[in-house]
């Protein structure tokens, strides 16, 4: 049967094996990732050689999952493709839900053992280790976060500003605090100030501070968000908002390191790891005299992009589970359909949308969320709906001749959300019996 991009050899047809992706080219050595309760490993795999991952001891890979078996399989690297072995363990594997006893993996693939997912990647990223890993304030595995994780960390180090660019709503915030977790700062003060929600007039006293009788209405001190950042990190967050003649005054901070609060007589020197965030142009609107070019330069010395979720929809699932949890719907189950409906989504409004999707689904659902409480919250938010649907997948699938990767391509979605679509409609496994075997490597 076809599935997630590897050959496998289902239990109930162990004479047989079809072809579900992969391909002929000799692979050099390739990296095992796995993630075994949020704590991601990685091991190196070449050709020849084999790993055994279980719970037991004397295996190559010790799983901390008790679901998993003392010897629960094994991955052999075959020269094209990476063979993994069922060794009788209790809870089986599986490769993109199904169970199957033996599978062979190309780049990308992944098959769980238990909750313990891994994961083929190619030797490409043979240099990413720690650096390439996700950052643990922010849900997510795919390779565009984990090229997040690298950037951030680094950026982590340095005193130098860093500018976050991203779309509203992929989580700049969460980012700037990564960047402030990762430093050498970690355990300072990290200060966080929302440019577009403070007056014009008060901006100069948030950023810099007060002192008592400085204008009308300051009845004491203020130390100002320099001051309080001082010697950790302040986090200026829509940094477009600002006002010109505060920029001006917040250039000198940046060059000398030095504030004045307003009344004061003497300045004050701060020590403060300026991070700033924006989903603006800010390009063209230096071109326009509404931000200062000067400033512009300071600030986007070193930039950090944030993926928007339409770029990440692999870790939609992983994003569902954090947002259920930390709401006060608590944790719920999406069925393959609803996950399907979410990930063929281009989601503008990103995490924050999906939030606000999947818990009106929620409450709309009397127990596992199906597709149409995902697809009926869509429709009503200004009349979008998902690309496609289960059953539009499945007469994609049969028009390509059972083709996965064409209907893909006609479709304009990912093949992973296609599989997603075609699992829900229940074609995989009627329609891949008239795929044409192939002998068994």
């Amino acid at each position: 049967m076809r599935v997630d991009g590897a050959f496998v050899k289902n239990e109930r047809s162990r004479d047989t094996t079809v072809e579900i992706g992969g391909g002929e080219a000799a692979l050099g050595a390739v990296w095992i990732r796995v993630d075994d309760g949020g704590n991601e490993r990685v091991w190196r795999l070449g050709p020849g050689e084999e790993i055994v991952l279980g719970s037991g001891e004397g295996v190559n890979v010790q799983l901390v999952d008790r679901t998993v078996s003392a010897r629960h399989a094994a991955l052999v690297h075959r020269g094209s493709v990476i063979e993994v072995l069922d060794l009788g363990s209790r809870n089986g594997m599986r490769v993109a839900g199904t169970r199957v006893a033996r599978a062979f993996l190309s780049m990308g693939s992944m098959v769980e053992l238990g909750h313990a997912v891994v994961r083929v990647d190619g030797s490409a990223l043979a240099g990413e280790t720690h650096q390439g890993a996700p950052l643990s304030l922010l849900v997510g595995r795919s390779a565009p976060m984990r090229r997040l994780g690298g950037a951030v960390r680094r950026l982590a180090p340095l005193r130098l500003p860093v500018m976050i660019r991203g779309e509203s709503g992929t989580g700049k915030d969460l980012v700037a605090r990564a960047l402030h977790e990762e430093s050498p700062r970690k355990g300072k003060p990290f200060v966080a100030l929302n440019a577009a929600t403070i007056s014009r007039e008060l901006a100069e006293s948030e950023l810099f501070g007060h002192q008592r009788g400085a204008f009308t209405g300051a009845l004491r001190d203020r130390r100002g968000a320099f001051r309080e950042a001082h010697q950790g990190t302040l986090f200026l967050d829509e940094i477009a908002a600002l006002p010109l003649d505060v920029q001006a005054k917040l250039l000198r901070v940046v060059e000398e390191g030095i504030v004045r609060p307003l009344g004061a007589e003497t300045t004050t020197h701060v020590d403060v790891r300026l991070v700033v965030a924006t989903c603006e142009p800010l390009e063209q609107m230096v071109a326009v005299r509404r931000f200062r070019a000067d400033l512009y330069e300071r600030l986007a010395v070193c930039l950090v992009r944030v993926p928007p979720l339409r770029e990440r929809t692999e870790d939609i699932a992983a994003l569902c589970m954090h947002l259920f949890a930390t709401s006060e719907i608590g944790p719920r189950e999406l069925s393959p359909g609803a996950l399907a409906a979410l990930r063929a989504e281009k989601w503008p409004g990103n995490v924050r949308e999906l939030r606000n999707v999947i818990v009106q689904a929620a409450v709309r659902a009397p127990g596992v969320i199906q597709a149409e409480h995902v697809t009926s919250v869509l429709a009503e938010r200004g009349g979008r709906r998902v690309k496609l649907c289960p059953d539009d997948a499945r007469r994609l699938f049969e028009e390509a001749g059972g083709n996965t990767s064409e209907a893909a391509r006609r479709a304009a979605v990912p093949r992973s959300t296609m599989r997603d679509l075609l699992r829900a409609a229940g074609a995989t496994a009627r329609l891949s019996q008239n795929v044409p075997t192939t002998p068994s490597p």
